[in-house]
């Protein structure tokens, strides 16, 4: 019998993680039956951006896929790479720590990178777990993108790059990824530190199937057998 293990935050409307200027989610009430309505509805108002979420080439890229434009085959992942390289605030992912694992990554459909820094971060220091990102460099993004067979790179923090480092920049690292010809998709935020380190059967990541739009929230399932 399978064994099904969620990786996704869920969506917390008091302390969302979301960058400076950005609005938290919202619930907003339409009825509710304590004030005498038949039933209970509301609208919710997000930043697609929020929590655990998976960018598209159109984030980046102006003629890339958007989510409504992917098959619902394309966020199912069958030959899954969970990846241990221990990184604090500020400390990128290098390339030359990626290409120890070549041959792990040369199969792999889905590459989820566990650094500790959620865990050590995210719920005790937010600050620090949104402007410290260790992110990957340029290189490690270009190594990773020169592999056609991913299709997914995962993370354990809020972007793939140090959004205040390069921010100025242009955002090399998304580029990197989302720009090659083969579409890939980034899960940002998370919760990498709840699986076990033994091999994963399948991982879903299910967006919401909003037209024209870069990225989603998604619940986020590792499968195992």
């Amino acid at each position: 019998m399978s064994m099904f293990i969620e990786f996704s935050y869920p969506l917390d409307l008091v302390n969302a993680i979301h960058d400076e200027g950005i609005q938290a989610p919202q619930v907003i009430k339409r009825s509710r039956m304590d004030e005498g309505k038949p039933h209970n509805t509301s609208y919710f108002e997000m930043y697609a951006h929020t929590g655990t979420h998976i960018d598209t080439p159109w984030h980046f890229n102006n003629i890339g896929k958007k989510i409504h434009e992917f098959r619902i085959e394309d966020f199912v992942f069958q030959n899954v790479v969970l990846l241990q390289i221990k990184k604090d605030a500020w400390q990128e992912i290098q390339q030359e720590e990626l290409a120890l694992h070549e041959e792990n990554i040369k199969r792999c459909d889905a590459l989820l990178l566990h650094t500790g820094f959620g865990n050590a971060f995210r719920a005790s220091q937010p600050d620090v777990y949104q402007n410290g990102i260790p992110g990957m460099t340029v290189d490690a993004a270009k190594y990773l993108a020169s592999y056609p067979n991913i299709r997914c790179i995962g993370v354990d923090f809020s972007s793939v790059e140090n959004l205040q480092k390069n921010r100025a920049l242009g955002y090399p690292v998304h580029h990197a990824l989302l720009d090659r010809e083969e579409p890939m998709i980034l899960l940002e935020d998370a919760n990498l530190a709840v699986l076990p380190q033994k091999p994963i059967h399948r991982i879903y990541l299910f967006p919401l199937r909003i037209q024209d739009i870069e990225a989603s929230p998604v619940t986020a399932v590792a499968e195992y057998l």
